[in-house]
């Protein structure tokens, strides 16, 4: 049996731009679960931090390792990891404390 390397779904929310209806009054449209990448998902059992914006550290709950990509993930962006592609098994959900686009592959920390 070969073992992969990112076995695990990432599914980020986006959500779409507020709108504004024929009155005048502000809409917003509903947040859509969208597939973004295969990854690893590996649990923080040694409660070890991340530095985030403004120096700050933050204790994370996840580290989410996936194919370099080109799309970032931006911090507070709302993501799922799931053990299956339609998103039904979930391992995790949480919100980017921080991405970071490496040499060889992204990391996400949850």
């Amino acid at each position: 049996m070969a073992v992969k390397q990112y076995p695990h779904y990432l599914f980020v929310y986006s959500s779409g731009e507020a709108r504004q209806n024929e009155d005048g009054t502000w809409e917003n449209t509903t947040s859509v679960l969208k597939f973004h990448s295969f990854c690893r998902e590996e649990t923080n059992g040694g409660g070890q931090e991340v530095q985030v914006a403004g120096g700050i550290f933050r204790r994370y709950s996840s580290l989410i390792q996936l194919p370099k990509c080109g799309d970032n993930v931006g911090e507070g962006t709302s993501v799922i990891v799931a053990n299956n592609s339609d998103g039904s098994d979930i391992r995790i959900k949480g919100q980017v404390l921080k991405f970071d686009k490496g040499q060889l592959h992204s990391r996400i920390w949850l």
